[in-house]
């Protein structure tokens, strides 16, 4: 009991030696932006990994010459958003003082679970395509945002099945595209040649890129090196491997067994090194992977939506293991029996349209059929691509222009 209490005084008084001052000093800018017509965003950074998908919007919205605004920084650790060009160290804090936060406001994140300050307008930009292997977040996560902002037709039509089922009238859907994706359809600042020169591969081989999800069950902890083995056996092609940012948690992360099944990835494969066509990539970024690539390999990640919006053809590993870890994983998460969800087009990663591998062992047989078939599915692929994504190569203007326009509506209506 004494020890409660004694806890309990430790967080009252951090409150209001520590948490207090820098609470107010926020608000007083807040307010000081409110007064001078000055736009606050906030911009959510707890995951820094995913800084990437709202950096295009942000660059954006630094364009526009008709606002003015003062950019915010939620982190957990401290230098979380420095990869942001407007970052002011003057306005970083915890994200934990989001619920103190007072006054007009943006506050704008790339994944559904924060939860941002009461009177902001809350703008989620979901970092993945057409979420996979789920069908819904819990409803509560709904609940916190104003606007969600969909990538295109495909993920409209799943977010709006989410809030008919879960009887949500109150969040506006707005069908703006992917903004990470930009630089992709535009094609300005990526050469094929400068890229695998920096990579160190052979330009007149054809690239493959693994990049599998990071659950239980799934192909990188089931085979990925007897994969990586055999699809280095054929000398014709460069293999890269770019794994999911979950795979390279810290060890001081209370989840990191959870997330890394306990391995340390980056040195079990650093026996490949010695190939001269084998990369294995560790930063988060993978768009460059993307432009190169001629054919993916994953299981059930999301990124192969990304590669197929390109109308490239993608290998799927079937796992069925995984359907363990879907069933207690994933359990609340879904309306789907496995079975149904790997035909679901809205969870399925785009396995539909793909070319799906029932035996790692025989994975150079389908890589090869693939090169010599290039039209293979590429009807089905090119119709889907066309459900996956809006505004190609201008969704960072239009996301930045809705912004604005959503603010100015949510000041007009709260005047009202």
């Amino acid at each position: 009991m004494i020890k409660k209490y004694f806890r309990i005084l430790i967080k009252e008084i951090y409150y209001l030696l520590i948490l207090l001052p820098k609470i107010n000093i926020l608000n007083k800018r807040i307010a000081k932006n409110n007064k001078n017509n000055i736009i606050p965003i906030i911009i959510d950074c707890e995951l820094s990994t995913l800084n990437q998908y709202l950096e295009p919007v942000v660059e954006e919205l630094l364009k526009l010459n008709y606002c003015k605004f003062e950019f915010y920084f939620g982190e957990i650790i401290k230098g979380a958003g420095s990869s942001y060009s407007g970052y002011n160290k003057n306005n970083i804090f915890s994200v934990k003082l989001y619920k103190y936060l007072k006054g007009d406001m943006i506050f704008l994140s790339p994944h559904i679970y924060p939860k941002g300050p009461l009177s902001a307008l809350k703008i989620i930009f979901d970092h993945a395509i057409c979420s996979a292997k789920f069908s819904h977040h819990p409803i509560e996560y709904y609940l916190n945002y104003n606007i969600y902002c969909i990538t295109g037709k495909l993920y409209e039509e799943k977010i709006k099945n989410i809030l008919n089922n879960f009887s949500i009238n109150n969040l506006k859907l707005r069908n703006v595209g992917y903004p990470k994706s930009d630089k992709l359809f535009n094609n300005k600042t990526l050469s094929r040649n400068n890229i695998l020169s920096k990579l160190n591969l052979d330009p007149n081989k054809k690239n493959i890129l693994y990049a599998p999800s990071w659950e239980e069950g799934l192909s990188a902890r089931e085979f990925g090196l007897q994969l990586t083995e055999i699809i280095l056996n054929n000398k014709d092609i460069n293999l890269i491997i770019k794994f999911h940012p979950c795979f390279f948690v810290s060890k001081i992360d209370k989840n990191y067994q959870f997330y890394t099944g306990n391995i340390n990835w980056d040195l079990i494969f650093s026996k490949f090194n010695k190939y001269s066509n084998y990369k294995f990539i560790k930063d988060f970024k993978i768009d460059d992977l993307l432009f190169i690539s001629d054919i993916m390999i994953t299981d059930l990640s999301s990124v192969a939506l990304e590669f197929l919006a390109l109308e490239k053809p993608v290998i799927y590993l079937d796992c069925p293991k995984f359907e363990t870890t879907f069933s207690s994983l994933y359990k609340s998460y879904n309306d789907l029996s496995y079975s149904e969800l790997l035909l679901d087009p809205k969870s399925n990663a785009g396995r539909h349209v793909g070319h799906v591998n029932y035996d790692y062992n025989t994975i150079n047989d389908d890589i090869n059929f693939i090169i010599n078939n290039p039209d293979y599915k590429i009807n089905e692929r090119k119709e889907y691509s066309e459900l996956l994504l809006s505004n190609k190569g201008i969704s960072s203007k239009t996301c930045a222009d809705m912004i604005v326009e959503e603010f100015n509506n949510y000041i007009i209506k709260k005047n009202n």
